[in-house]
This record gives C-alpha cells, sequence and structure tokens, in this order.
C-alpha cells in the first residue's frame, strides 16, 4: 500500500537538531534503499517535507517515521493513497 507523509517542524531548528541532519540524510537513504521510501519532497521555504511510502500498514510507515534521528522534531500525517489508476 502506498502511504503520503506530510511533516512539519514542531519547532525552530536548534544547533543541536541540525547536528543530527547527517544521520537523518543516512537513515533516510537507508529506508530508500529498503524500497520503504519511494519519494521525498521539500517546500522551497523548508516549512513541510512531504514523503512517500510503500509499506504494508500505517503502523509499518509510523515506526520508519520513529526510525528517523529528528522525528521528535516534527509532527506527521500518514495519508493512505488510493491504489493508482490505469
Amino acid at each position: 500500500m502506498k502511504f503520503m507523509v506530510e511533516g512539519t517542524p514542531s519547532q525552530a531548528l536548534t544547533p543541536e537538531m541540525m547536528a543530527l541532519a547527517p544521520a537523518e540524510t543516512v537513515r533516510g537513504k537507508e529506508l530508500d534503499a529498503q524500497g520503504l521510501r519511494t519519494g521525498l519532497y521539500l517546500a522551497a521555504d523548508y516549512s513541510k517535507v512531504w514523503q512517500t511510502f510503500v509499506a504494508d500498514t500505517h503502523e509499518d510507515v509510523q515506526r520508519a517515521l520513529e526510525s528517523l534521528p529528528l522525528y521528535h522534531a516534527s509532527t506527521y500525517t500518514i495519508v493512505p493513497l488510493a491504489p493508482d489508476q490505469e
């Protein structure tokens, strides 16, 4: 099943959060390599992030998000997507 995840920062970036950015990138690439995360899109002003996932359940996506080092710094909305229309 496909999911769209919208992330919104819940606080201003701090130096401690910025220090986690490289680890966030590494973990994101791991999710990409596993085929779990299939897309990553940032708003031009960095106010939102959208990610697409392919997973069996909502809980699988939630666990993937929780594995991101900066998970605690954003709020996420997970929305299941309708099957592709052909």
